[in-house]
């Protein structure tokens, strides 16, 4: 219990007390400087106790090793008593389980994902008994007492997107007839496709495509966005599913960009005839392809906005596009669209 008369110091003056002992005023001038009784000193004293370490050397300046001592430190005393705040009221729910913190840590940290993605994970593998709410977790995060490494800065907060308006009609077959079960997501093989740019002048280009079902991503590097380039790469990528394109797929919505102006040769397979479905936004809506959206600001958390694409090797595209898919999604009940879509793959092939 705390003592009638004391009270607890802010950071700013435990810093102050520290300074001010090091300067060797007396404690009894300190309480009467920071106005605060001596008990509240001493109290803090003793809370911010640590020992130190001070290299010695003789008279030519050559080593002689160290001496130890005891000293105040303002860190730690103001560690200690946010620990002992954590402490007041109910008992932590994650209780002593510090190789949860710790797990929970290391994939929001070194794997990039977020804490909800990353505790979702965790319970879906069953790999701790001690289990916690989302909304417990981020009240752990906000109060900073038990998650060190991360903040409430490495929590995605999600965007609320405009309606869209028609402004000019668009390059081919307009979004307005678009079969509606695409826009619900009941049925594989719809995609969205964008370009992500680099570096202001810089002509390389990020061609990326996103399964609306699955939220699966495919990502190529292209040397420029013109409409010939992207029409390339889009055969490059019907020859990477051969006879199986068609099923794989069935649409692809754009915007009303320049490089996605040749809507004929988007639709026509190398093979001969139609090969998939090419719906436009509306301009300026891109919320209508929001998955797409949603992935390129995934992308731009590992690849930066001015980024000189030309310094990233395919390898590192490759990278980002296997952390995008292996990514735990709680839509899917933290399973990864990779995982999604190979289970389509295989009713497809079966």
């Amino acid at each position: 219990m705390k003592r009638k008369g004391t009270k607890d110091l802010t950071l700013t003056k435990r810093r102050q007390l520290e300074t001010l002992l090091k300067a060797g005023l007396h404690k009894k001038q300190i309480a009467k400087q920071l106005g605060v009784c001596l008990a509240t000193i001493y109290n803090e004293l003793k809370r911010g106790e640590c020992v130190q370490r001070k290299r010695l050397y003789d008279v030519y300046g050559d080593f002689k090793g160290y001496k130890t001592f005891s000293t105040y430190s303002a860190d730690m005393a103001e560690y200690k008593y946010r620990l002992n705040q954590s402490s007041h009221g109910a008992p932590l729910k994650i209780g002593n389980d510090f190789a949860l913190v710790h797990e929970i840590e290391r994939r929001v940290v070194d794997g990039k994902i977020s804490p909800c993605a990353a505790l979702g994970e965790i319970k879906r593998q069953g790999q701790f008994r001690t289990s916690i709410s989302k909304t417990t977790l981020y009240r752990y995060i906000r109060s900073g007492y038990i998650f060190t490494r991360i903040s409430m800065r490495d929590v995605s907060l999600k965007k609320h997107h405009q309606r869209a308006t028609v402004k000019r009609p668009p390059r081919g077959t307009s979004i307005e007839q678009r079969p509606a079960e695409i826009a619900e997501r009941i049925t594989f093989g719809h995609w969205e496709m964008d370009c992500v740019l680099g570096r202001k002048f810089s002509k390389d280009t990020l061609l990326t495509f996103t399964e609306r079902l699955t939220r699966y991503e495919i990502i190529f590097k292209m040397p420029d966005h013109k409409a010939a380039t992207i029409v390339r790469y889009v055969n490059k990528l019907e020859k990477r599913f051969g006879k199986n394109f068609r099923k794989v797929f069935k649409s692809i919505t754009v915007d009303n960009g320049s490089e996605f102006s040749d809507f004929a040769a988007l639709e026509k397979s190398i093979y001969g005839g139609k090969r998939t479905s090419v719906f436009y936004c509306h301009p300026y809506s891109s919320c209508e392809r929001g998955s797409n959206e949603r992935m390129n600001r995934e992308i731009r958390r590992l690849i930066p906005k001015g980024t000189d694409l030309t310094t990233i090797s395919e390898e590192t595209i490759q990278a980002v596009e296997d952390w995008v898919n292996h990514y735990p999604r709680e839509i899917f009940g933290y399973a990864t669209s990779v995982e999604k879509f190979e289970e389509q793959l295989r009713a497809i092939v079966a």
